[in-house]
């Protein structure tokens, strides 16, 4: 636990020392302006807004980080030092998560939201962010530059658009399930006031089991980074 902790810390003053947290700000600010722009009430629109601020705080950002230490030697450091990939995946999540969490809950008062139940929203959010930091590691680790990674990072974003849909008019339906984010758009839709809190009850289940399904493929992903050096 103590390495978890100092690599979170590491973690911490890198992020901030490479630009993140100004990024995260600057991304902020603009979905906030976007929500205040929206005629009427933007409630229903929250979970779009919200995920796609997440989707920089936390997709990205975990796939630049990754391919910057690949290429710094930190990553290949693992193989020889007590620091497992799990942890250190467990203290990216952690580092990127509580950067994510905060930039969300910025934008939803600066935003004009009031979240009738904020646990709901708390908990959907921390969803988000460890399920987008761990698809960032497993998307990107095949790549061997963010130049490369960048155009064909569009298709994998829209991936994590799908459980969006129903707010398009689009694709409503009990196979949404199968979206590992479903559950947390659904969540936001319960703290919000826009659906009853027992339509959460499957994603109290199911978050949890799809970020450990994500954790156990990302480490195994992370290895390819760690022993082939993330080339295609």
């Amino acid at each position: 636990m103590s390495r978890v902790a100092t690599v979170i810390a590491v973690d911490v003053r890198r992020q901030a020392a490479g630009g993140f947290w100004l990024i995260a700000v600057l991304v902020g600010v603009i979905v906030a302006a976007l929500a205040r722009a929206l005629p009427g009430d933007p409630g229903g629109w929250w979970p779009l807004l919200l995920l796609a601020e997440l989707v920089v705080t936390c997709f990205y950002f975990a796939a630049a980080q990754v391919l910057a230490e690949r290429d710094e030697g930190v990553l290949a450091a693992l193989a020889v030092t007590p620091l497992g990939r799990g942890e250190y995946l467990a203290a990216l999540t952690a580092s990127l998560g509580a950067l994510g969490l905060a930039e969300s809950v910025v934008l939803l008062h600066l935003g004009g939201a009031r979240p009738q139940r904020w646990g709901f929203a708390i908990l959907a959010v921390a969803l988000v962010c460890a399920l987008c930091v761990l698809y960032g590691v497993i998307a990107v680790a095949g790549y061997p530059s963010m130049s490369a990674f960048l155009l064909p990072s569009g298709v994998w974003t829209l991936i994590l658009a799908v459980p969006l849909l129903p707010l398009l008019g689009v694709g409503n339906g009990p196979w949404l399930w199968l979206h590992p984010l479903h559950g947390c758009v659904v969540m936001l839709q319960v703290a919000l006031g826009s659906a009853p809190p027992e339509r959460a009850t499957p994603a109290l289940v199911l978050g949890p089991c799809w970020v450990m399904a994500c954790l156990l493929l990302a480490r195994r992903r992370l290895r390819a980074v760690v022993v082939d050096g993330g080339g295609r």
